[in-house]
């Protein structure tokens, strides 16, 4: 299934409007130069989203944005995780340990959504709050798989949107399951959560309301401990003499979808008029699933209507949650008054996007692709609508039901949606036991406050970055535990002592005491002892003897990957079960990419360098499937001149940084690598080369061939 993006709530050019405070500018800083979770929370009305939309338009790194339902989706402008990361449906058993985690069989996920992981360099989650921690989990677990890395989400940012004291996750039904794993159901409950440190952000200025006095009732019921004056104010709103369902310009909340429609159908049965049906322009690939709007919306002059999209021209006429009244209805027009200000508006039909993210072709780049659209008015009928699909909606005059509130927040939902006081009826008075809030929900965010993230901390986890980035080249935890997962497929049947066993046994002591055992060792001796304040490419000594360990680590996992090889020809294909498959693919591109670094690293500038080289052997992995031809599995491709293969990518990388693009746009390692073998004197030798061509020879050849040529000490007259 494809994934789906709802609709882009605003354009990139109206979410760059927004004003930066000092406090943005330093989470920014911390998702731009780290990789560390971060949690960004705050109150309802504190920007939670507008500031996401800022993110997602203008944050370089790659990036995916996801939420835990499809109404959730549409407010964030991303897609659902379940959609994403091809989630089963039911609880998820997770991986107690780490072990368990690179023994795993490697989750169905597709190549080309394989890849796209293998980029992601931030994911954000909005509405994190209903996201319950086996999803969270399961997360983890594909992430890490996908990247080959034993750090939480396999080295990839996570930003966490969200208000923990709204709406909570679905859980009950599971819950049988998941208490055998899990002390609760929130996402900081789940084991990948409990493995790392997690910067916490709170905005707490509130745009939604103005009023001092309204505002600080909302706190104590967010909280969950109003006293009987905050309940005394708020109750003088209470009017049980009004008849709700005839009461002008007011939007019903209610907690259950039955009266909502009730309500609604009613209200626009008792207009007088014929009703106009206005249905939905769809083209191309667009699940009904994901419909952000009613495929055929009826309306009469006369309906209450709500805005379910913000103003996609900039002119920001209206925004998702303003109501209006329909005044006139033709063909092809619908005009309305606006219940708020009272002026006319006549609404033209929206357009939603349904969008997959994909690798760009011949990038390292995370894109965004239309594959269908939904043209619709951006309008639903609103007498009524449900407080779960009010949470981020913002209503000037609105009556609340929270009598029957049965789930944690919802009452504060259905409060913090009005502006003020004086634009909100209560259907029935608020009594204590409607203010729900959960105490394990009030204990986290306490202790998630403790610790606030500053400029000093962001130096200090920049240095750390460089060494943690070190550390996982030399962990070859992920290769042994996809090799353990391998080997018990390849010994099924096999008796004690046969040819195969016993070469087997050889790979073993091969990765486990001359590659593990050795990567281990280099970390604790190594970059334990780097001295404190000093990047590890200013360190002579350290350079030296990563060029060292390159030498030693290239020849040993050539060596590994001829073993595998020889497994593969030993053993009958035929034999040979589809999951046997999903193993050997999930060691061999662990094992590229491993090989990558290495080969890379006495080259390396920095450790961007080295991950660049990761990341394009990752993407340039390709499967091994049942009717393969047995041949020698690939090596990385031998450097013949190392030297002149090292200015081959300085030049790249400064051509990239003049041109703003990535290096592997230019050209490719595996391409340098024939350069440095073929050694081409010409133009029309270089645009020879395979993959090369006239176009590459024409833009920047001579540039190659003048470092060939300087590289051979011949002369170059027109230097």
């Amino acid at each position: 299934m494809k994934e789906f993006l709802l609709f882009k709530t605003e354009t990139a050019s109206n979410s760059k409007r927004m004003v930066l405070e000092p406090f943005h500018e330093l989470v920014l800083k911390f998702i731009e130069n780290t990789n560390r979770p971060i949690f960004l929370t705050g109150k309802a009305g504190t920007g939670k989203t507008t500031f996401l939309r800022w993110i997602r338009a203008n944050v370089s790194k790659n990036l995916a944005v996801l939420a835990p339902t499809a109404v959730a989706a549409i407010n964030a402008g991303g897609v659902t995780i379940h959609s994403f990361f091809q989630v089963p449906f039911g609880p998820q058993v997770p991986a107690v340990k780490d072990a368990d985690i690179y023994e795993l069989s490697p989750r169905q996920i597709s190549q080309e959504k394989a890849k796209v992981l293998k980029c992601l360099d931030l994911l954000i989650i909005d509405e994190i709050s209903m996201v319950r921690a086996d999803t969270l989990d399961y997360i983890d677990t594909v992430l890490r798989q996908a990247k080959g890395s034993a750090r939480p989400f396999g080295g990839v940012q996570l930003l966490m949107i969200g208000d923990l004291f709204q709406l909570p996750p679905v859980y009950e039904k599971d819950w049988p399951v998941l208490r055998n794993f899990y002390t609760g159901p929130y996402f900081f409950d789940s084991i990948a959560f409990k493995k790392f440190p997690v910067l916490t952000f709170e905005l707490t200025q509130v745009y939604r309301q103005k009023d001092p006095l309204f505002v600080e009732i909302l706190n104590h019921i967010r909280n969950g401990y109003a006293d009987n004056n905050m309940l005394q104010k708020l109750n003088e709103h209470y009017n049980p003499s009004l008849n709700a369902n005839w009461l002008k310009d007011y939007v019903t909340l209610s907690t259950h979808n039955q009266l909502v429609n009730e309500i609604n159908q009613l209200r626009l049965k008792e207009l007088e008029g014929d009703p106009y049906t206005f249905k939905a322009v769809i083209t191309g690939d667009f699940p009904k699933e994901g419909y952000p709007a009613e495929e055929e919306l009826v309306l009469k002059v006369g309906a209450q209507v709500m805005f379910i999209k913000n103003d996609s021209s900039g002119k920001k006429q209206y925004y998702n949650g303003r109501t209006g009244r329909i005044t006139a209805i033709s063909a092809g027009s619908i005009r309305l008054s606006f219940l708020d200000d009272g002026t006319e508006f006549e609404v033209s039909p929206e357009s939603w996007q349904n969008v997959k993210y994909a690798l760009a072709e011949n990038e390292q780049k995370v894109n965004e692709s239309n594959t269908g659209s939904f043209s619709q008015y951006p309008l639903r009928l609103a007498w009524a609508i449900t407080i779960h699909k009010s949470q981020g909606l913002t209503f000037e005059k609105a009556i609340i039901d929270v009598d029957a509130a049965f789930a944690f927040g919802q009452a504060y939902v259905a409060l913090s949606r009005c502006r003020t006081l004086e634009g909100m009826i209560l259907k029935s008075p608020v009594r204590p036991e409607n203010i729900r809030t959960d105490p394990e929900i009030v204990r986290f965010m306490q202790s998630a406050a403790t610790a606030v993230p500053d400029e000093h901390l962001l130096e200090g986890i920049i240095r750390q970055l460089e060494l943690e980035a070190l550390a996982d080249i030399f962990d070859f935890s992920m290769l042994t535990g996809s090799w353990k997962q391998l080997k018990a497929i390849l010994l099924i049947n096999e008796r004690v002592g046969s040819p195969l066993t016993i070469t087997t046994q050889q790979a073993d002591i091969l990765l486990n005491q001359e590659i593990r055992n050795i990567g281990d060792r280099f970390i604790r001796k190594e970059l334990s002892t780097l001295p404190q304040g000093q990047t590890v490419w200013e360190n002579g000594i350290f350079t030296s003897r990563l060029k060292n360990a390159a030498a030693y680590f290239v020849p040993k996992l050539n060596a590994f990957a001829a073993a595998i090889n020889g497994f593969y020809t030993a053993k009958n294909s035929a034999e040979l079960p589809a999951e046997f498959y999903d193993s050997l693919n999930h060691l061999l591109v662990n094992l590229k990419t491993k090989t990558a670094a290495f080969v890379r690293l006495p080259m390396a500038s920095s450790v961007k360098d080295v991950l660049s080289s990761v990341q394009e052997a990752g993407i340039g992995f390709k499967p091994i499937y049942k009717n393969w031809n047995a041949k020698a599995l690939p090596k990385e491709k031998e450097i013949v001149h190392p030297e002149l293969y090292k200015q081959l990518l300085n030049w790249r990388k400064d051509i990239s940084e003049k041109r703003k693009i990535p290096e592997h746009t230019l050209v490719s390692e595996n391409m340098l690598r024939d350069i440095t073998s073929k050694l081409p004197r010409s133009l029309n030798q270089l645009a020879q080369l395979k993959s090369f061509g006239d176009a590459k020879a024409s833009d920047f050849g001579d540039q190659i061939l003048k470092l060939i040529r300087g590289y051979l000490g011949e002369n170059d007259l027109f230097s």
